[in-house]
């Protein structure tokens, strides 16, 4: 929460928010997503972190890990705003987000899914996971589904356990 006025400027900016599944948010909107955010955390064992750059303190990204809507498991996700875009932020922060979801949440499998036309976004992905497969949605899109398995546990058979109980 501590966090909410910035995440509405950044959950206002169409430039970021027209690439993510909800879509532009308006301030009520923006602080729901952020009390929901903030609830997965003891529910879930994780959740959503904001990413500001060192010399400033200026937000640039959010991301994390969160249930999929779609039934997928747990799904990665990241979104940094157009000037902080190939700085190398994403990558980072993905493989920092795996880190957590293999050592810590001790999950067997993270996806991340992005869009067929997001060529900077599976560029990113491409660094630290597996292309699996494309998947159209009922609205017409193609989606591209990426996963990590966690090299610890073993379970490498495209099922691994998606939540940390």
């Amino acid at each position: 929460m501590a966090d909410a006025d910035r995440l509405a400027v950044f959950h206002a900016d169409a430039r970021v928010m027209n690439l993510l599944q909800h879509g532009v948010l308006t301030r009520a909107q923006s602080d729901a997503m952020v009390a929901t955010y903030e609830a997965e955390w003891p529910a879930l064992g994780f959740g959503s972190w904001t990413a500001s750059e060192r010399a400033t303190g200026r937000l640039v990204g959010l991301g994390g890990l969160r249930v999929h809507s779609g039934g997928r498991g747990v799904a990665m996700r990241v979104a940094f705003m157009p000037e902080a875009q190939g700085k190398g932020y994403a990558p980072e922060f993905g493989r920092a987000a795996l880190a957590f979801a293999f050592e810590v949440a001790r999950l067997d499998r993270v996806v991340a899914i992005t869009r067929l036309d997001n060529l900077a976004s599976q560029r990113s992905l491409e660094k630290f996971m597996v292309r699996e497969r494309e998947i159209s949605t009922d609205e017409g899109r193609t989606l591209v589904l990426y996963a990590a398995f966690n090299p610890n546990s073993g379970r490498r058979n495209q099922t691994g356990r998606t939540s940390p109980k």
